[in-house]
């Protein structure tokens, strides 16, 4: 019997497991499964790419492609299997953008789940504070209005978000930002940086100068002690990924005590999309019926039953299919419109081969500048000094 080797990230393996054995069932063959962890899949995945003696088909975070496309290791999607997949345009056009080349001329990956980022805020210390919810976030802004006036009001911190080096979100929250002032990180043919034009520049102080609203905190603050101060009502204000939303409002344990307390928003400007992606190793090429059972997973995986399947449950995973989005959880709640409207006006980044190395160093950078600023540093002038360094790297590993 034909065997495919699928390694996969996180907890996937209550849903992902069903979606195997049918698929196996059908096809007459045994997928073994590879598990990865979220701490750190990135090395792994980076042997495989250099060493090859790894798995046939792998989920990898969606950022990914384009840094493996340039180690030669992955076979691409034809036309036709993309057809079959479904096609482009039965995707979220920033989902597909993700598994293309950097060219966009080739189909390198296909999208599997999305995800995305909103506000979470609490009621009760928004009505503490006299604060509006339906006009808090409307914009960047009137959130900076909404935490300034929280300050004045509250004894609660009115803002809290992770502080570390090792936070990467840190970057994918500050993109919408940018994006919704109309800057970006890097120019149109990702040759050069983009960030220190004005009006980005002035964005990324907007989205730091509300860290002069957080009160003290140990640092590093990861997102698990951020969630904890928000949920036990010491904070007003967060970020929070939408499989977490999900995960307070839908758990038997944490849903009775937040459930009425707690409202959610779109991330004002333009909404990062993110999530993960499906790739085929060359490896899989070793035969034509290893290599064809490899496509035929991919496609699977990325189905529209598959997707509306892992919608549901406690854990929920967001499609990248528009077509999925009626069977999310929690239909015509604030939630779920803030998520599907986020997926529907958001974007990603450009594929870039050198992007995984980008991303770190983001992380690291901006870590730095939010200590800075939590421990007293003028916001602009601590944005400016580290952005400027930052830049000068960048130009060289850019050319």
């Amino acid at each position: 019997m034909l065997e495919l080797k699928f390694s996969y990230i996180g907890d996937l393996l209550p849903k992902l497991q069903p979606v195997l054995d049918e698929f196996s069932r059908l096809n007459h063959l045994h997928v073994e499964l590879l598990h990865l962890d979220w701490e750190d899949p990135w090395h792994q995945i980076l042997r495989w790419s250099l060493f090859g003696q790894g798995p046939d088909i792998s989920h990898i975070g969606s950022t990914w492609g384009a840094s493996l496309v340039g180690m030669e290791s992955l076979r691409p999607f034809s036309p036709e299997e993309v057809r079959l997949a479904g096609g482009e345009n039965a995707f979220l056009p920033p989902c597909w953008q993700s598994g293309l080349s950097a060219e966009k001329d080739t189909v390198w990956s296909l999208p599997w789940q999305s995800y995305t980022y909103l506000l979470a805020y609490r009621r009760d210390l928004l009505e503490k504070g006299g604060i509006d919810e339906k006009t808090a976030f409307q914009s960047a802004q009137s959130l900076s209005e909404t935490i300034a006036k929280l300050k004045g009001k509250i004894s609660e911190s009115p803002w809290v978000v992770p502080v570390s080096q090792k936070h990467l979100d840190t970057l994918h929250y500050i993109a919408s930002w940018v994006w919704g002032a109309g800057g970006d990180f890097f120019t149109p043919d990702d040759r050069k940086v983009a960030f220190l034009e004005p009006a980005t520049l002035d964005s990324i102080c907007s989205y730091y100068g509300l860290l002069r609203s957080m009160t003290s905190v140990a640092l590093s603050l990861d997102k698990t002690a951020t969630q904890n101060i928000f949920l036990d009502g010491k904070a007003a204000v967060t970020i929070v990924g939408s499989d977490i939303a999900y995960n307070w409002l839908l758990d038997q344990q944490t849903s009775p005590k937040i459930f009425n307390k707690v409202g959610f928003a779109p991330i004002p400007g333009t909404p990062w999309i993110g999530g993960d992606n499906i790739i085929i190793w060359k490896q899989a090429c070793i035969s034509s019926d290893r290599e064809r059972a490899a496509v035929a997973l991919a496609q699977h995986l990325v189905s529209l039953e598959t997707q509306r399947a892992f919608t549901q449950g406690e854990s929920v995973d967001l499609p990248t299919r528009p077509e999925a989005f009626n069977a999310l959880p929690m239909q015509n709640t604030p939630l779920t419109n803030s998520i599907i409207y986020s997926l529907r006006a958001g974007r990603s980044y450009r594929p870039m081969s050198t992007w995984a190395k980008i991303e770190y160093q983001f992380a690291y950078i901006f870590g730095q500048i939010g200590a800075e600023i939590l421990a007293g540093a003028d916001v602009t002038a601590t944005v400016r000094k580290h952005l400027d360094l930052h830049a000068n790297w960048l130009e060289i590993v850019l050319h």
